[in-house]
């Protein structure tokens, strides 16, 4: 609450107090009984007033609480799907249904692990060149860039999705489609939302849209590798931006803040030794299994969300032969948190769990815990504009599951670390992420596309002012 509402709080607390003093003082020995008779009929209406106040208060506290709590205003209406524009929009979709899956399955199968991303940046290039941009570029990380001019008066807006997959020497790539399923490495995060991109733009250009605000489309690089593309590009251009649109995460996962990550790599070292010379001799092995044991015994908060905390051992190695002692052996740790503090506490812990394991065993050890990729919120962002509106859209176009969290793991974690309004819009319904079995539903796709266009539409019809 305002630092008024509490002074006026006070203020009301005072009146009370003043006129449960005034109305029960005794009548002192009054001698006229009509004069006590009034009296007393005063102080009956002075205690149904004393009463109403508290009320009054608390209703008017109420109604500020619930005005509150509804945060900004949407800028979607259900109105704008009638407008000819829009009614156009959605009928060029419908008419490039087959077109859109077709080149889905072909850029799934256009290889692009990070690090790898060359021939897909080739193929976006040209095709934001083909759907009439502006203005086309590779930048100096490797990133594509397509920019759609507005008005002179109006926002700069980023839409971005990565190029990248997580899939490390996988070259050949075959599509399954089975009903409204496709299936592949790389089928949903986040080619999906390659191909939402791009006829987010051909749709727009052939529509007749004219933009007030500019649109910066980004096809990026090394998203799965600590988003290095979007943080590049951030970091090197001269432009301000209002908002970033991370095209990325399932359909209906909406993520107003930025996870923290604060994992890494643990190393242990001995002096290793022949397993007829081992015995007494220290191991890194031992030590691994120990830390382990021990990390995942850790209790981290999975409620309330703000605090949200996960750990994962992803990666074991060490030794070179199974007939010595391994002179170095590591594990490496994947550690998330949706709160700063939280994220840091759990880092010491296992920090001091490595250190105490190293002195027991009698190894070395090296520890090297990420402190840069910080958790991240907003003021207000949870009840921004742009939570809202995504929100009503999603509504509207009756995605399931929708759920609002501050976990946010997408390139929108760069634009809230530069202070920019950022959030995720969702590829489609999907499974298996991350993996060789990775399933996307076709369906989802046409929903996630018509999402992002009915964004850009509101966006355009009611941006609201700087308070």
């Amino acid at each position: 609450m305002p630092t008024g509402g509490s002074q006026d709080h006070k203020t009301l607390q005072r009146i009370d107090f003043w006129l449960i003093k005034k109305s029960w003082q005794p009548a002192k020995g009054n001698p006229h009984p009509q004069e006590n008779n009034v009296t007393e009929k005063r102080e009956e209406k002075m205690r149904k007033y004393i009463l109403f106040i508290p009320v009054a208060t608390f209703i008017i506290c109420l109604f500020v609480f619930n005005l509150n709590s509804r945060g900004e205003e949407s800028l979607f209406s259900p109105k704008f799907v009638s407008s000819p524009l829009v009614q156009k929009i959605f009928s060029f979709i419908e008419m490039n249904e087959e077109t859109i899956i077709k080149e889905w399955i072909y850029l799934t199968e256009m290889p692009a692990p990070s690090g790898h991303e060359e021939t897909r940046a080739e193929y976006l290039k040209k095709e934001f060149k083909a759907a009439g941009l502006d203005r086309t570029y590779l930048d100096a990380s490797g990133n594509v860039v397509g920019i759609l001019k507005g008005e002179s008066g109006g926002k700069n807006i980023i839409l971005s999705a990565h190029m990248d997959t997580v899939f490390q020497g996988v070259w050949e790539i075959k599509v399954k489609r089975e009903g409204n399923r496709l299936k592949a490495p790389g089928i949903g995060d986040d080619t999906a939302n390659l191909i939402n991109m791009l006829w987010s733009l051909r749709t727009l250009k052939q529509s007749g849209f004219k933009p007030v605000h500019t649109y910066y489309f980004l096809g990026t690089v090394g998203e799965e590798v600590a988003l290095v593309g979007m943080r590049d590009f951030l970091e090197r251009t001269a432009e301000d931006f209002d908002i970033l649109l991370a095209l990325d995460g399932d359909l209906g996962k909406v993520h107003y803040g930025a996870l923290g990550f604060g994992g890494g790599k643990i190393i242990f070292r001995g002096p290793g030794a022949h397993t007829m010379q081992s015995r007494g001799v220290p191991s890194p092995n031992l030590a691994v299994a120990k830390a382990l044991e021990r990390i995942y015994a850790l209790e981290l908060p999975s409620q309330p969300i703000d605090k949200w905390t996960i750990l994962n051992v992803g990666q074991i190695g060490g030794g070179r032969v199974r007939n010595a002692v391994s002179q170095e052996s590591f594990f490496t740790v994947d550690l998330r948190s949706a709160d700063q503090k939280e994220l840091e506490h759990a880092q010491a812990r296992v920090y001091r769990i490595c250190q105490e394991v190293a002195s027991e065993v009698g190894v070395e050890v090296e520890i090297e815990l990420d402190d840069t990729a910080r958790a991240y919120r907003l003021p207000g962002g949870k009840s921004s504009f742009l939570v809202q509106t995504t929100l009503d859209i999603l509504e509207f176009l009756k995605v399931r599951d929708v759920e609002v969290n501050p976990l946010g793991s997408t390139e929108a974690n760069a634009g809230l670390a530069k202070g920019i309004l950022s959030l995720n819009l969702g590829r489609t319904y999907g499974r298996y992420k991350h993996s060789l079995r990775e399933e996307a539903e076709i369906d989802g796709l046409f929903l996630a596309l018509k999402q992002i266009l009915l964004m850009i539409y509101s966006l355009e019809q009611k941006y609201p002012q700087a308070p």
